[in-house]
């Protein structure tokens, strides 16, 4: 995995959530439980595609849309009651069918980056459930959203899953 970017560097990209550790997503160890640090991470990502016209209509109306196959999440710092903290997704980039990505959980109450969620995903027909290419307009969307994500540092990833190049 490549070196961490700084609170200051994550904080370039648009928030897609801002919320507080409350007391229903604190567990037994008395911090912020994993499936809630999980949940805005993917969700971060997931209206990040909306915004790329990948919506309920896109499924809807055109019968595709994105599966999850593959994700890594990474805890760096513990988040307790009352820490505020954003979600921040970086697209990376994509080919044909798959789209690669990251979403920062940022602690702002610490100034620290508390959680790194690294997923790939796979386009597919509703009706095949099988690959299939990206339309061009999507596409497109998604490659403006990579771009602009692009912030002149290297986004940590494992190095284990994302686009594969032949």
């Amino acid at each position: 995995m490549s070196d961490l970017p700084t609170a200051d560097q994550v904080r370039a990209l648009p928030a897609q959530a801002d919320r507080e550790v409350t007391p229903d997503v604190v567990d037994e160890n008395g911090h912020l439980n994993i499936a809630h640090y999980f949940h805005p991470a993917a969700y971060a990502v997931w209206e990040t595609m909306q915004q790329a016209g990948v919506d309920r209509d896109y499924i809807d109306r055109r019968g595709l849309s994105f599966f999850t196959v593959e994700h890594h999440l990474r805890y760096l710092a513990e988040m307790r009651l009352g820490d505020r903290f954003t979600v921040r997704p970086q697209l990376l980039d994509r080919s044909d069918t798959v789209l690669h990505a990251l979403s920062y959980v940022l602690d702002e109450t610490h100034d620290r980056l508390a959680c790194v969620l690294e997923v790939t995903y796979v386009h597919v027909s509703m009706a095949t459930r099988r690959a299939t290419p990206v339309p061009d307009d999507v596409g497109g969307a998604l490659d403006r959203g990579i771009a602009a994500g692009r912030l002149g540092w290297t986004p940590p990833v494992t190095g284990t899953m994302g686009v594969r190049r032949r």
